[in-house]
C-alpha cells in the first residue's frame, strides 16, 4: 500500500467512527447518512470531502454566524490589516535607524516626496490595499476575485516601477529598504492567494452544504443519476422503497410473518458469511482479519474474524438479552432498548447512535429485526433493518438502514473461555463521501469494535463472571 493510501486510510478512520454505529443488538452495523447528503454537488465528491476532519473545518470556517462574516473571511481581513501595520512599522524602522532627525526625515519622506528617494509610497500602496479590500470584502462582502486581482496587479506593477526609479545608491539602510519592497510584494500576493484558494472556496462549499440542508428531500435517492438496483427477491417477499438497502422489510405483518422474515435474513447472512470469494482487506497485530467481497455488482461487504477471550454463551447472552447495557461499553451508542418480542428467538430493537463531527453528522437511530439462536453449539445473532410503525423516524435523528448481517461466536475446543468472533457487515452509505474512503474506513472501524469487545470481556473477567 502506498504512503498516500495509508494517509487516506488514517484520515478515513475517524469518518468510519462517526458514520458506523456498532449495533446494540449486534446485528449488521450500518453506515448511515446525514440528511443533507442527497443534494451535495457532484464536484464536491472528488475535490474536498476526503475526510471528515476537513469537512468539519471547512464548514466551520466558511459559515457566517449570527449575521457576521465567516471565520475564514475574518482571518483574511486580519491578514490585510497585518499587511498595512507591518509595512508601516518597517518603514518607520528604516527612518529611525538612519540616525538622522526623525522629524526632518518625515518631512522629506512625506511632504517632499519623490519616487526616487522616498519609500512612503510603499506604505501608501499598502494603505490603499487595506482600504479597498476591507471595503469590498468586509463591508460589502462580495464573493469575487476581481477586486483582489486589481489591487495585487496594481501593487506589483508599482513595486516593479519603484525598483527601477528608486536611487538605491543613496539609500542609508540598503538591506532594510530592499526587505521593505520585497515584503510588500510577498504580502500582496499572499492576500490574493488566501482569498482565491481559501476564503472563496470554503464559503462556497459551506453555502452549497447548507443550501442542501434547506432543500433536502429525505425520499430522494442518495446517489443522483443512478438507476435503482435490481433485486433477486420474489415480489411477494417484501416491498421496499427504491434505494433502500437489502433487508428493509415493512413491519405491517403479523408476528408469524415477522418471524419468517427474520429467519430469511438470518439464513441469508449465514450463507454470505460462509461463502467463498473473500479477499483480505486488513490484518491487525492481534490476529484479527477483515475480508471483503463485492456483491450486487459494485456493493462491497465485509467480514471480520478474530479471537476473543470470553465464553461464547456469555457474550451471546449480552448481545441477545442485555442490549440495554451495550452503551456502557460501546461508546458509539447512546441508547439501546427492545421494542417488541416476537418469540424467544425473534425481536425488534431500537438503538440511538451518538452524533459526530462536532454536530455536522447528526445522531442516527436504527430499528432492527433480530434473530438469535444457538445452532449446534455455535451462537449466532443476526438481523436486518425494518420499518416499525410504532417507532417512526424521530425528529433530529436520521433513520439508519442495515442489510442482512450477523455476529457468529464459535467455541474453541478445549478452551471454554475463548471463542472465534465473526461479524458480517453489509451496508451502503452512498452520499457525498467517496466510496473508496468509506470502504477503507470500514475495515478500521471493525477492528476498533472488536477491541471494544475485548475490553468488555476483560472487565467481566475482573468481576469474576468467568
Amino acid at each position: 500500500m502506498s504512503k498516500e493510501s495509508r494517509n487516506r486510510s488514517d484520515q478515513a478512520r475517524e469518518v468510519a467512527e462517526i458514520f458506523i454505529s456498532n449495533s446494540a443488538d449486534h446485528s449488521s452495523q450500518s453506515l448511515t447518512r446525514h440528511h443533507t447528503i442527497n443534494t451535495m454537488p457532484n464536484y464536491i465528491h472528488e475535490s474536498y470531502y476526503h475526510n471528515e476532519d476537513y469537512l468539519r473545518e471547512t464548514l466551520s470556517a466558511g459559515s457566517p454566524r449570527d449575521g457576521r462574516i465567516s471565520a475564514v473571511r475574518r482571518f483574511f481581513c486580519l491578514f490585510v490589516t497585518f499587511d498595512f501595520l507591518f509595512t508601516t512599522l518597517m518603514w518607520i524602522i528604516c527612518l529611525v535607524i538612519s540616525g538622522e532627525n526623525i522629524q526632518q526625515m518625515l518631512i522629506d519622506q512625506i511632504v517632499h516626496y519623490t519616487i526616487h528617494g522616498s519609500l512612503f509610497d510603499i506604505v501608501m500602496a499598502s494603505a490603499g490595499r487595506f482600504v479597498i479590500l476591507l471595503l469590498f470584502y468586509a463591508l460589502l462582502c462580495i464573493n469575487h476575485w476581481w477586486v483582489i486581482a486589481i489591487t495585487t496587479a496594481g501593487s506589483c506593477g508599482f513595486l516593479i516601477i519603484k525598483v527601477f526609479f528608486f536611487e538605491w545608491a543613496k539609500a542609508t539602510n540598503y538591506t532594510l529598504d530592499v526587505f521593505l519592497v520585497l515584503s510588500s510584494f510577498v504580502l500582496s500576493w499572499g492576500e490574493a492567494w488566501f482569498l482565491d484558494f481559501r476564503v472563496l472556496p470554503q464559503e462556497s462549499l459551506a453555502r452549497d452544504f447548507f443550501r442542501a440542508i434547506s432543500s433536502d428531500d429525505e425520499r430522494a435517492p442518495l446517489l443522483q443519476n443512478q438507476a435503482p438496483s435490481v433485486r433477486s427477491h420474489n415480489l411477494d417477499d417484501f416491498y421496499s422503497p427504491i434505494d433502500s438497502p437489502q433487508g428493509m422489510y415493512s413491519l405491517f405483518f403479523p408476528d408469524e410473518e415477522l418471524a419468517r422474515k427474520a429467519k430469511e435474513a438470518y439464513e441469508e447472512a449465514l450463507s454470505t458469511i460462509n461463502s467463498d470469494g473473500w479477499k483480505v482487506e486488513k490484518q491487525t497485530p492481534e490476529g484479527d482479519v477483515v475480508h471483503s467481497k463485492f456483491i450486487r455488482r459494485n456493493h462491497k461487504i465485509f467480514r471480520l474474524t478474530g479471537t476473543v477471550e470470553i465464553p461464547p454463551k456469555l457474550l451471546f447472552d449480552e448481545l441477545d438479552r442485555n442490549i440495554e447495557n451495550v452503551p456502557s461499553w460501546n461508546p458509539t451508542l447512546i441508547e439501546c432498548r427492545n421494542l417488541k418480542t416476537v418469540n424467544d428467538k425473534v425481536s425488534v430493537s431500537y438503538q440511538l447512535a451518538a452524533e459526530g463531527g462536532g454536530g455536522i453528522i447528526s445522531s442516527r437511530d436504527f430499528i432492527n429485526l433480530r434473530y438469535c439462536e444457538n445452532r449446534e453449539g455455535v451462537y449466532i445473532c443476526a438481523g436486518t433493518s425494518v420499518v416499525f410503525p410504532d417507532m417512526p423516524a424521530q425528529k433530529g435523528y436520521v433513520r439508519g438502514e442495515n442489510g442482512p448481517g450477523c455476529w457468529v461466536m464459535t467455541p474453541i475446543p478445549n478452551e471454554p473461555n475463548k471463542c472465534v468472533f465473526q461479524w458480517l457487515l453489509d451496508t451502503n452509505l452512498k452520499g457525498w463521501i467517496p466510496q473508496s474512503i468509506i470502504d477503507t474506513a470500514l475495515s478500521f472501524a471493525m477492528c476498533d469494535y472488536i477491541r471494544y469487545v475485548r475490553t468488555f470481556a476483560d472487565n467481566l473477567r475482573q468481576e469474576g463472571k468467568f
